[in-house]
């Protein structure tokens, strides 16, 4: 009886009780890389089985999922499936209301949610706000995608983000409503209310080629032979567990600038005097607009190839798009391949962006854009790099960067 009793008092004040971020966590449904990166709440409501019973059973709920698919049988366009302010917040706080009607179904939500390291921005908040928090998210962030690939407009970075097409062209309308068309049929008979603006929104990145979230996972596989070398390095002997080298998208079709070029020459340097046992190299495909190139597969090559760094102490950040980014994925490399995070990482760049880096407009764009400062007690420590420690809040997905989020 007292087990209980102290059950309900963690749930009634919202106490956390669920297990924190595991860098081993294996993601659910795999096979969607877009959904997970963007919208793993929407994963875990589909795929695990007692949460997915018990909403299929909630009165609340079916009520909720009659009246979209209705919305679904009479949409004339894609638009017409977002889902609804009110809807939002209503079911911002009825998540926790499940919660405390049924705490052992809804706690293994939270312990994937937790463990994920999806919602790390909210990790230490109670269980019942980080439920409304990442369904506010994930709703948000479906609603950021359709609206703004339907009329390309809103993006947050335009010049690199945008409609693949002149959207009020006919084959691009066409297209939307072949869309329309297959997710009415896909979700006929959806289990969830949410599930139709989700595969819309889905199928508008496929249709604008905006898959770069998906191109190189799973990352520790891309990066694996670095992440089996960082279980026997022993890092008492480094003064920083990795060399991050931020890109510099060329304006032209090379595959690499002279920018980025240069960095890596800064970064092998200091590779060669024993500063870090790895290369962390970030950045994706950014500029020109549509490049085939990611900065980061391309500085790998140059410094494997011309510069003899060994391929084996090199991983790819292959999504970064600007110097938020940068720091911030290097963070969950360092994360999810064992690096000790209580170690300093350095940044090597350029005068320019090093300045930047140690600036307080950084600081404010990583808490406009990001909503936390992903790098801690950051230190110049030369014009062309500055060390700093890594922060767990980095792990946080980013639905309103669908891109790289």
């Amino acid at each position: 009886m007292k087990k209980y009793l102290w059950m309900w008092l963690f749930i009634c004040l919202g106490i956390q009780t669920t297990t924190a971020q595991d860098p081993g966590y294996r993601l659910l449904n795999e096979k969607n890389v877009i959904q997970n990166r963007n919208f793993y709440l929407f994963t875990l409501l589909e795929q695990l089985p007692a949460v997915n019973r018990l909403l299929q059973q909630d009165t609340a709920m079916q009520r909720v999922n009659i009246i979209y698919q209705q919305r679904l049988q009479s949409a004339t366009a894609l638009r017409s499936l977002l889902l609804d302010e009110p809807t939002i917040t209503r079911l911002a706080t009825y998540w926790p209301q499940l919660l405390q009607q049924h705490p052992a179904v809804m706690e293994e939500l939270l312990k994937h949610m937790r463990a994920s390291g999806f919602f790390q921005l909210y990790a230490a908040e109670p269980d019942t706000a980080i439920l409304a928090r990442a369904w506010k998210d994930a709703a948000s962030g479906v609603n950021y995608i359709i609206n703004a690939y339907t009329t390309n407009k809103g993006f947050r970075y335009p010049k690199i983000d945008s409609a693949a097409f002149y959207v009020a062209s006919p084959a691009y309308q066409q297209a939307m409503g072949q869309l329309l068309k297959s997710t009415s049929h896909k979700d006929r008979r959806s289990t969830f209310f949410f599930q139709p603006a989700l595969h819309a929104a889905i199928g508008l990145l496929l249709l604008n080629k905006h898959d770069e979230c998906a191109r190189y996972e799973p990352l520790d596989k891309t990066n694996s032979e670095a992440y089996t070398k960082v279980k026997t390095t022993d890092w008492n002997k480094y003064t920083y567990t990795a060399l991050l080298i931020p890109g510099a998208g060329p304006g032209n079709n090379d595959p690499i600038s002279d920018a980025g070029k240069s960095r890596c020459r800064i970064g092998a340097e200091l590779y060669r005097k024993g500063s870090a046992p790895f290369i962390i190299v970030s950045g994706g495909h950014v500029h020109p607009y549509g490049t085939p190139y990611a900065e980061a597969v391309e500085m790998k090559k140059y410094m494997v190839n011309e510069l003899k760094i060994p391929a084996d102490v090199i991983m790819i950040d292959p999504y970064a798009r600007h110097t938020t980014t940068n720091v911030r994925n290097a963070v969950r490399i360092a994360w999810k391949s064992g690096m000790p995070l209580q170690k300093r990482m350095l940044c090597v760049s350029d005068a320019l962006q090093t300045y930047y880096v140690a600036s307080s407009t950084f600081t404010k764009r990583c808490q406009d854009e990001l909503g936390y400062m992903p790098a801690a007690d950051l230190q110049q420590a030369d014009l062309y790099y500055l060390s700093f420690l890594p922060d767990l809040k980095s792990l946080q997905a980013n639905a309103m960067d669908p891109l790289d989020p």
